[in-house]
């Protein structure tokens, strides 16, 4: 059968073992990582498994799909080789050609945190959420099914991943992706190439909706920056769907051990030496082609086969992996259009799915047995200012911020190796261990507990003081912690600007020690307890409350609202380190009347008239809501037609209800933090039970309290 442009390749023959499930979410960005080579997931899980979003919860992805491309030269046989456990290709048979990285019976993916409360903690743990697995091209057919992979002709190599994510507000933007690569043939590897391919896609796909067809993929702009090592993509327009999401994918080379093979002034390689950091940048290869592309526009955009030959089958691959695309032809990539020819001329084509390569070699020879390291990593940034994405090419000021996260990407992976150098110099040693230690960023201070209490027209955020204020910084050495710092939403964020709820959030407090020269010294009068405040089934003393004990701060009932509550540290002169600050722990409340059973209290609906496509209303009609008010703390509401039909019967628990079913809740849920109500209150999308939006007309209710038995009647009126 024929695989459209764009669809994840049939995986009929492939194994239980394989795992596409995991993706990473201690930090901001959602990308899909697997056992089998990939990143991404294709949007075949969309919407409830990112493939790379981010923010998260944001519903802006990042990625179609990608995954690592290694090339060599086995020295008995002279003839290159090229595995690839990801490609742009246009036909399947049992499975995809190109899909050539498998994994052994039994494997999986093992997860581990360095948190000491998560439930995979993991002394040896690098990261707030590593994955570990291993993956190889060793086989030509699927170990358990016995299917064959096309066209695929083994180099002989074991791949080992381990995959790094930090919560950390500096870190929360990046994955690491730490592979080891081993010669398992018995063979020698020359001319040892390795990169990574990728299909990325900037879109928000609260306009486009389900990722699919031409258009989404047709209007992404690419480029390249040499001297960070690092390619890049973003939304260029936004056609069809509106405006262009804000927002870039970069993939960066970090590093490598060993370095690649050092050249002379010919260009030649010299034996054994290898080069230096200083040297890395023209150790780095980035080159951009059409998906899937063999016969139109620019022959220098075509998918990399055309210099294939029967006795080389993958030399066009592997020329790809070993040779920088000229600049001419880079640069186009970031106008969308008017892509360069082979002559140096421009030819005006369409907006293209474009895909690139960015990899590094060649490396020292592989006998059997051994192994190099090569370290990449995935960064999302916001556009930084007010200009166009599509001028990216002329405004490098709008890069800013994907610079700075890539800045912090490098600085994880750099760990002890301040110079960079790969090895472990005198000052170096900030653990004392004796040896080079890579991934050691500085240690904000512990998030404190959070908990929430939510009432009419006010919510008050409780946290606790252990956590954060005996936190010791591992490269400072000191116990550092500074203050805490309190985040809200803004009133109708979620409507105006749902794809950036998370990142919405104002400074409505900061409160820090007194008894330095750091910060505001405001002290925590305002905000500690005199006695903590203590919740059932929950041990924690929680010594802090926002708003403050006596502030007039008040809330819109029937608002999301998202709080978050941080901690910092003072920095680190002495080793040039600036005041961190820890991730926010997050609660998400809806302000609302509380439960109750008197006869004397109302029920209530707001609002009252509904009228849709109102400021505050959300568009499409699963994205509307009403609320019911003063309910008992266990109920049931019908709701009925002027002819006495049944339209919708809701059962309300106010312990436990969190708005769940209702799309305008569900729409965050990425956030991993459940909206948090008052226990009066129960929203209602206008969906009747018969799964139909319900048309204008004045609408009867009964609200049945399970306690009592009581039932109380009202009205309202909806108007579209």
């Amino acid at each position: 059968m024929q695989l459209r442009a764009q669809t994840l390749p049939s995986r009929l023959g492939k194994t239980a073992e394989d795992d596409g499930t995991k993706y990473t979410s201690a930090g901001n960005i959602g990308l899909t990582v697997t056992n089998y080579g990939t990143l991404g997931n294709g949007f075949t899980s969309w919407p409830t498994q990112p493939s790379c979003e981010y923010p998260k919860g944001s519903k802006i992805e990042h990625l179609f799909l990608g995954g690592l491309w290694i090339g060599g030269i086995p020295r008995r046989e002279g003839i290159v080789h090229v595995s690839t456990a990801a490609v742009d290709i246009g036909s399947v048979k049992r499975l995809a050609e190109g899909f050539e990285m498998t994994n052994d019976l039994g494997s999986g993916i093992i997860t581990r945190s360095s948190l000491p409360g998560d439930k995979f903690f993991d002394t040896s743990a690098v990261s707030h959420q590593d994955f570990v697995m291993e993956f190889t091209d060793r086989n030509t057919r699927i170990p358990e099914t016995g299917d064959s992979i096309p066209n695929h002709v083994p180099l002989g190599v074991k791949v080992k991943l381990e995959s790094y994510a930090w919560n950390f507000p500096f870190a929360d933007f990046f994955v690491i992706l730490n592979y080891t690569i081993t010669n398992t043939s018995t063979d020698i590897i020359d001319g040892l190439y390795a990169g990574l391919w990728n299909n990325a896609v900037v879109r928000n796909t609260n306009l486009s909706g389900r990722p699919g067809g031409r258009d989404f993929y047709n209007h992404s702009g690419k480029g390249f920056i040499d001297s960070l090592r690092l390619g890049y993509t973003f939304d260029f327009d936004g056609v069809p769907y509106g405006a262009p999401a804000g927002s870039y994918f970069g993939v960066k080379l970090l590093g490598a051990t060993p370095f690649p093979l050092k050249r002379d002034s010919l260009g030649a390689f010299v034996t054994a030496a290898l080069d230096s950091l200083g040297d890395l940048r023209k150790d780095t290869y980035y080159n951009g082609w059409k998906f899937n592309n063999r016969s139109s526009g620019s022959q220098a955009y075509f998918y990399p086969e055309q210099d294939d030959n029967p006795a080389e089958p993958f030399r066009g691959k592997y020329q790809r992996l070993s040779r920088m695309m000229p600049k001419p032809n880079i640069e186009a990539l970031g106008r969308s259009v008017n892509l360069v020819t082979s002559d140096g001329s421009t030819q005006g084509e369409a907006p293209a799915s474009m895909t690139d390569l960015l990899s590094s070699g060649p490396f020292q020879s592989l006998a059997p047995g051994e192994s190099i390291n090569i370290v990449f990593a995935v960064i999302a940034a916001k556009k930084f200012g007010n200009d166009i994405p599509s001028n990216d090419y002329k405004n490098a000021a709008l890069r800013r911020t994907l610079y700075t996260n890539a800045g912090w990407a490098q600085q994880a992976y750099d760990g002890e190796d301040i110079n960079g150098n790969n090895r472990l110099d005198q000052g170096e040693d900030i653990n004392g261990d004796g040896r080079l230690s890579r991934f050691t960023l500085p240690q904000p201070p512990r998030q404190p507990r959070v908990r929430a209490v939510v009432e009419n027209q006010r919510a008050t955020i409780y946290w606790d003081r252990t956590q954060a204020e005996q936190s010791f910084d591992p490269i400072s050495r000191k116990y550092d912690f500074e203050g805490y710092r309190i985040y809200r939403s803004a009133a109708g964020a979620d409507v105006s600007n749902p794809e950036n709820f998370l990142t919405s959030m104002q400074l409505v407090g900061e409160f820090d020690r007194k008894d330095n020269n750091f910060g505001y010294n405001t002290g925590f009068g305002k905000i500690k307890l005199d006695t903590p405040k203590k919740f059932d089934g929950d041990t924690t003393d929680y010594w802090y409350q926002f708003p403050p004990k006596d502030d007039p701060i008040t809330s819109l009932n029937g608002w999301q609202y998202l709080y978050g509550v941080s901690a910092f540290d003072a920095g680190d002169s002495a080793n040039a380190l600036a005041s961190l600050e820890s991730a926010k722990v997050l609660v998400r409340v809806v302000p609302g009347t509380p439960a109750t059973s008197a006869a004397s209290d109302e029920i209530g609906v707001y609002p009252n008239p509904y009228y849709a496509n109102a400021a505050w209303d959300k568009p499409g009609e699963r994205s509307r809501k009403i609320y019911f008010t003063n309910l008992p703390a266990r109920s049931e509401i019908t709701i009925f037609t002027m002819s006495g039909d049944i339209v919708a019967e809701l059962k309300h628990d106010g312990a436990t209800y969190d708005g769940a079913g209702i799309k305008w809740f569900d729409d965050f849920a990425g956030l991993a933090a459940k909206p948090q109500f008052a226990g009066g209150e129960h929203a209602w999308d206008l969906i009747s039970k018969y799964d139909q939006a319900i048309a204008t007309g004045l609408y009867l209710f009964t609200v049945k309290d399970l306690a009592t038995g009581a039932i109380k009647r009202g009205k309202f009126v909806i108007v579209k």
